[in-house]
This record gives structure tokens, sequence and C-alpha cells, in this order.
């Protein structure tokens, strides 16, 4: 990748044109393969004897999603071939204009999830002993963090940037950063909230997203 993703990264889920042009097909084995139509560009998508879902081309570009990565981030594709078709279509145009282009995603020993490549940039995201995610990013000369304290504050820090998000009495939030934003979230407003995003950390991960918009 690169440029820093800011927490993951990662496939637009769309159609194309490759699609209703033929030039993907799907063989006995139910890989999909891909040839543009001047045969200058060529790439395939398929599992290996591991269930990991590897994508490879012409110009020495590989991909591994691993079984374990799947069965909990992407597992949809395990049944739905129109999304690993789209992760194909994706996949062919991130990659048809760069060379040797290497990366991973995986879930470690501890069971956090670790996507990285030859290009120096990492992702991680997994939990401390207490059960709180924590998320840390870097990549093209960047590095993000975001962590739950012991005391429940969301921390996030990037170089020079800082946010937070603290409990303030039952069920209410207030959020504040370096760039002066301050924000008092009620109890039924930020409950709503995490209803819609997934966590208190995906909350805070689109937040910050919201103002700051160059990471």
């Amino acid at each position: 990748m690169n440029k820093i993703a800011f927490f993951f990264p990662f496939l637009l889920m769309s159609l194309s044109v490759l699609a209703q042009h033929r030039e993907i097909d799907t063989d006995i084995f139910g890989n999909l393969n891909y040839r543009a139509a001047d045969g200058r560009y060529s790439a395939n998508l398929q599992n290996n004897i591991f269930d990991d879902l590897i994508y490879t081309d012409n110009r020495n570009n590989t991909v591994t999603f691993e079984k374990k990565y799947i069965m909990r981030e992407l597992a949809g594709l395990l049944r739905d071939k129109k999304q690993r078709l789209d992760l194909f279509i994706d996949l062919i145009r991130q990659n048809r204009r760069m060379d040797g282009y290497v990366a991973k995603y995986r879930i470690d020993i501890f069971d956090h999830v670790i996507i990285e490549d030859n290009n120096g940039y990492k992702f991680e995201r997994g939990e401390d002993i207490f059960g709180h995610q924590h998320i840390h990013e870097q990549g093209n000369g960047m590095e993000i963090r975001v962590r739950k304290s012991l005391n429940g504050t969301l921390q996030f820090s990037s170089g020079a940037k800082q946010a937070s998000v603290r409990n303030e009495g039952v069920d209410k939030r207030r959020y504040e950063d370096s760039m002066g934003n301050d924000i008092a979230f009620g109890g039924k407003t930020w409950a709503r909230l995490v209803e819609r995003y997934g966590s208190e950390e995906q909350v805070f991960v689109w937040l910050l997203g919201h103002f700051f918009e160059n990471l």
C-alpha cells in the first residue's frame, strides 16, 4: 500500500466492466482467472491446499488471505460467489500497474488481525488482557495508535495529532482532540452510534476519520 490506509483498509467490492466483457472466467475448481483483451495482464484467484485464498498475476504481485482471516473478516466469500468476484476485480484494479507487490492478511497466534506488505505497511488490531481493542497502523512515514486505557478512555495518537473519548457520567461520552474539537454525547446518542458502527472503538475511528481528513 502506497499510503497509510487508516484503520483497515480495504476492498471497495464494486462491480466492473471487466466481468461484463467476459474477461473473467471460472475454471472447474472454482478458481477465478482474468486475461486482459490485449494479453498484457493476467491474474488468478485460487485456494491453496490450506484453503488460503491467493491472488497472483504475471507482474509478480501476490496477495494472500489466510483461511483463519477469511473466516473471521471475510466470511461472505465462503458462500457468496459475487463477493468473491468483486474481491478479484478490486485486486486486479489495485495490482495491474504494480510490480512485485506482496501482501498478507492473517490472524496471528495472539488472535490479532495482521495486514502487512513488502512496502513497510503494517496494520494490527487485537484485544488486551482486559478485552479492550487496540489498533496500530504504520506506513509511509506515519504511525497511528488507538487504544482504551484502564479507566475506559479511548486514546488516539499520530505524531502531534491527539484525540480521546472519555466517560462523563452514566453512559455519556466526551470527544476532544488537538484540533480544538470538543463534543459531548448523551447516552442515547452514543448508544445509537455504537449500534450503528459495532463498538465504541469503531465509533472513535469514525470520529477520527471525520476530524482528521488527511490521515
